[in-house]
């Protein structure tokens, strides 16, 4: 069977299972770091308020439906509490716009450029006697 993981039940204690690459060595001016990094922010609001209108413009839609003459649901209200509600659910389409971009940009930095793989054992050093114990152990179990 090819497999990249190994195939001992039992790791070593003394490295990890996988093997992360260091990040990598910050490059250019703190100045430019700190530009590229409102630039992100930037992005990110903007991303969000993008997908918080895109998912108030239904509820805009079915609320501006239901108005006739300010008369909401068969009772009448002011202006400005129409308006309050309004803001109310803009507000809760930008919490859960903010929740979605939060979990898409961290999935994107997250896997943005480096790799984890497994690392590789080497067979040399090993007595093929345990591989003969643990072959035992696992027919038993079965």
């Amino acid at each position: 069977m090819n497999s990249f993981y190994p195939q001992d039940p039992s790791a070593p204690a003394d490295r990890p299972d996988v093997e992360v690459p260091p990040p990598p060595v910050p490059q250019g001016s703190a100045r430019r770091r700190l530009m590229r990094g409102l630039l992100h922010a930037a992005a990110f609001a903007g991303v969000t308020f993008i997908v918080a209108v895109l998912l108030f413009v239904p509820v805009l839609v079915y609320n501006l439906g239901r108005v006739e003459a300010l008369e909401v649901a068969g009772r009448h209200i002011p202006v400005s509490v129409f308006v309050d509600e309004l803001g109310a659910l803009f507000w809760g389409t930008a919490i859960i716009a903010l929740s979605f971009t939060s979990l898409m940009s961290g999935l994107f930095f997250m896997t943005a450029g480096t790799t984890i793989r497994p690392r590789p054992q080497s067979m040399a050093g090993q007595d093929a006697m345990a591989h003969l114990t643990v072959l035992r152990l696992s027919r038993s179990e079965r």
